[in-house]
């Protein structure tokens, strides 16, 4: 796949939680960039005015060359019209409304080919609002999947609450979403960049994997299981606070059988969609030399190679699910099927 294809950052968030103001701050950060902005958001787009030089067809040009253009219609036509444009541009950063769910936009970039051919999924960050999140949370199921979905969450408005209440939604984040990285920020200031987040490369998935995994198991990320992970199943169950949201992780020690696991996954996620946010894992699939990555995009399922596996590790396969009331028994016994 070339890598001169055009990075693609999603930010999604609930309203009000600051995202125009994180979207204009990463603009004005990277002065050297072109961007290319997509909005959904209803009616206008809310980038300072001064900047609009020059309105068209649907795109706005900003005096600083970015382009901006609203979502009308669908997202993968948007994206050939402005391949089509004689606009040149850097990174491409979509805004997801209030009540969108990231998964759908990311479908776009990582299911169809010719969209793939030019682009690439950077990351999704979700902003959270620090007053708002618990309430959000409780109530709203897009939050939900807003937050499982991301990989990177920033909580703004972060210096305006108490640490102890930073921390403890932290930990709630944590629970819902064992992948993304948590970081603080007020008025969507960020010292890290977040255009270069590389959530999608084999290594990195398969490195959150991991973490996310050990996180759960409370051992140290290369640190071996004590005997009882040794079994050929060796799991964990993690219930909490949105009582819903549960999370089932796996580590099966034979190889699977790729077709059966793949049929079988194709078709958890057609009739469990709605409820299950997530699926990631690092695979062992028989006569297959190197891991393979797999993760749960909207209702597909997309297959990555990832790493050769080395001598000295156990082969074997981590996979994690997240989800709404997930049955950890049925999903073992259908893995069990999987076997080769």
């Amino acid at each position: 796949m070339n890598n001169t294809r055009i990075p693609v950052t999603i930010l999604t968030g609930f309203l009000g939680a600051g995202k125009t103001t994180l979207l204009n701050e990463i603009i004005k950060k990277h002065k050297n960039y072109k961007f290319a902005v997509i909005e959904n958001e209803f009616g206008d787009i809310p980038i300072d005015n001064e900047l609009v030089v020059d309105v068209g067809e649907g795109i706005f040009e900003l005096s600083n060359g970015c382009i901006c253009c609203t979502l009308n219609g669908e997202l993968s036509q948007t994206l050939l019209d402005l391949l089509a444009s004689d606009k040149t541009f850097d990174h491409l950063l979509v805004e997801t409304t209030g009540i969108a769910e990231p998964d759908a936009v990311a479908a776009a970039f990582v299911t169809d080919p010719v969209i793939q051919q030019h682009f690439r999924l950077d990351a999704t960050v979700c902003l959270v609002d620090a007053h708002h999140a618990e309430e959000i949370l409780e109530e709203r199921e897009e939050a939900k999947r807003q937050v499982t979905f991301a990989d990177f969450i920033l909580i703004n408005k972060a210096d305006e609450v108490a640490a102890s209440y930073l921390e403890k939604l932290e930990k709630q984040l944590k629970q819902v979403n064992s992948f993304a990285d948590i970081y603080h920020c007020s008025y969507g200031k960020v010292e890290l960049d977040l255009l270069a987040l590389n959530a999608y490369e084999a290594h990195k998935v398969a490195q959150k994997i991991e973490e996310s995994y050990h996180q759960e198991h409370h051992h140290a990320p290369g640190e071996s299981c004590n005997d009882k992970c040794s079994h050929h199943h060796h799991d964990h169950e993690h219930h909490h606070h949105h009582q819903d949201i549960v999370t089932q992780s796996f580590i099966i020690e034979q190889p699977l059988d790729i077709l059966k696991f793949r049929h079988w996954l194709n078709v958890l996620l057609m009739i469990q969609g709605k409820h299950l946010y997530r699926v990631k894992g690092i695979m062992q699939f028989k006569y297959q030399e190197h891991k393979t990555i797999i993760q749960s995009v909207k209702q597909m399922c997309v297959f990555t190679a990832g790493d050769a596996w080395v001598d000295t590790e156990v082969k074997s396969t981590k996979i994690v699910f997240i989800g709404k009331h997930l049955r950890r028994d049925i999903l073992e016994k259908q893995l069990k099927n999987c076997l080769a």
